[in-house]
């Protein structure tokens, strides 16, 4: 079986419902599991208040809070997060600061070194935002970070019409997925949904032709 971690950090709950939509793309495929988890919330900082974090309790907060460990025990990962101010949110960012345990330890006098574990590995990255603004250089600014371990980032691409209507209003582009949390109608949309959806199978078609080929 091929296990794909999704990951996100969700404040309204808008970036976990597309969570969600990449995990159905995901286990559409034969073979593939997803498994769902949330970044920790870093209650204080930013914009987040307690009650803010009430009220998007209900929707997830049954589900187990991910460590960094969850990207590397996995065929491939995916990576959702709000965006703030055209970057990954707080949480987010903290969460991969804390990926020390993805490197393994070399020799006193030398550098440490990534971990071969994550070498290849496919991952992609989706956002949700306000208003879509900057969702783009969200994505990017993870991609950054992800960089250093040598994985493969897998995009939606102009895989779909969603993606590439100009007259379409929501989220998601060739980068990754996404919605739009303040803007009128049920979110994310329908478009917004079916984008996540097949970037969940992209992902897992790469994981699951990545770990055949370890396996060889």
């Amino acid at each position: 079986m091929t296990r794909i971690n999704v990951l996100f950090h969700s404040v309204t709950g808008h970036t976990f419902k597309l969570a969600e939509a990449i995990a159905e793309g995901v286990t559409g495929l034969a073979g593939c599991a997803a498994v769902l988890k949330q970044i920790p919330e870093l209650p204080g900082i930013g914009p987040v208040t307690m009650a803010a974090l009430g009220d998007r309790k209900g929707d997830f907060a049954h589900l187990p809070e991910a460590t960094t460990d969850d990207m590397l025990d996995c065929d491939g990962f995916a990576l959702g997060t709000a965006v703030y101010w055209g970057n990954m949110s707080y949480a987010t960012k903290y969460f991969l600061d804390t990926t020390a345990n993805l490197y393994r330890l070399a020799a006193p006098d030398q550098p440490a070194q990534p971990n071969p574990g994550m070498f290849g590995k496919p991952v992609t990255v989706f956002t949700g935002g306000g208003n879509g603004l900057a969702s783009e250089p969200a994505i990017l600014s993870v991609w950054t970070a992800l960089s250093f371990f040598g994985v493969t980032i897998v995009t939606v691409g102009a895989r779909l019409p969603e993606v590439t209507d100009p007259k379409r209003h929501g989220g998601g582009n060739t980068l990754g997925a996404g919605t739009f949390s303040r803007t009128p109608g049920t979110r994310p949309s329908a478009d917004e949904r079916a984008i996540a959806r097949v970037q969940g199978r992209a992902l897992a078609e790469a994981a699951r032709a990545w770990k055949e080929r370890r396996r060889d």
